[in-house]
Order: structure tokens, then sequence, then C-alpha cells
């Protein structure tokens, strides 16, 4: 029993009722052909009422299932924006991330290349320094083995004096 058999069946009980003293008067008398032809564009009218009434709810029931339709495609329509909204915010986030990231490579990057340069300098000035060490070294020993030569020198001489004295 569908959704329109219940007040189609409802219409024609009505009828019936409606119809049942006067079939019953009919039946005690004669019912003349023009009675005869009032019941039928009675009966007419009432199916084309019926009819009508049936189309109009039809339509209604139409145009509610045509709103309902584009509420929800409304709805969808905003769901669909509010999802693409926050897909930008997290691409927008996300991309946010990646320069922070970036940045803080560059900065760990640069401060690494900073402190090899630091210990390459103080390797080369210690470099530098122990060289000049070395120096300094290799000219004292030169400087102690003149002046032991000079010493030596001036005793060879003394002694030299000494014997050519004697």
């Amino acid at each position: 029993m569908g959704l329109f058999d219940i007040p189609r069946a409802a219409v024609g009980t009505s009828f019936k009722l409606a119809k049942l003293p006067l079939d019953l008067a009919g039946s005690v008398l004669r019912r003349s052909p023009a009675d005869v032809e009032r019941e039928r564009a009675e009966a007419m009218r009432r199916g084309a009422e019926a009819q009508r009434q049936v189309a109009q709810e039809e339509r209604e029931r139409h145009e509610q299932d045509a709103q309902q339709r584009r509420q929800e495609a409304a709805q969808r329509e905003r769901t669909k924006k509010q999802q693409a909204e926050k897909d930008a915010q997290a691409k927008q986030r996300r991309a946010a991330q990646a320069e922070q990231r970036r940045k803080q490579a560059a900065e760990r990057s640069a401060a690494q290349r900073e402190e090899a340069i630091e210990s390459k300098a103080k390797r080369d000035r210690l470099e530098a320094l122990q060289s000049e060490k070395a120096a300094l070294d290799e000219r004292e020993e030169a400087l102690t083995a003149a002046d032991e030569a000079d010493r030596l020198q001036g005793a060879t001489a003394r002694a030299k004096n000494r014997r050519k004295g004697s």
C-alpha cells in the first residue's frame, strides 16, 4: 500500500458513505434518466476533484523533494568550501614549517661553517706559533753556538798568546 493509496481509499470511502443514503432513497424511488446523468456528472466531478487533489499533493511532494535536494546540495557545497579552506590552511602551515626547518638548517650550517673557520684559524695560528718557536729555538742554538765559538776563539787566542809570551 503506497502513500497515495491511503488518501485515495479515504476519499473513496467517504464518497461511498455520502452516497449510501442517496442510493437507498433511489432504490425506493425510481430514478429518472436526468438523475442518472446528474449522478454520473457528480461522480465525474468527484473523480476530477480527487485527481486534482492527488496531483496537487504529488506536486507539493515533488517541490519539497526538490527543495530538500537544493538544501543538501548547498550544504555539500558549504562543506566542500570549508574542507578546501582547511586544506589551504594546512598547506600554508606545512609550507611555513618547511620554511622554518630550512632556516634552522641554514643557521646550523652557517654556525658549523663559522666554527670550522674558527677552528682552522686556531690551528693555523698554533702552527704559525710553533713554527716561530722552532725558528726562535734554532736561532737561540745558533747564537749559543756562535757565543761558544767566540769564547773558544778567545780562549784559543789567549792560550796562544801565553805560549808565545812564555
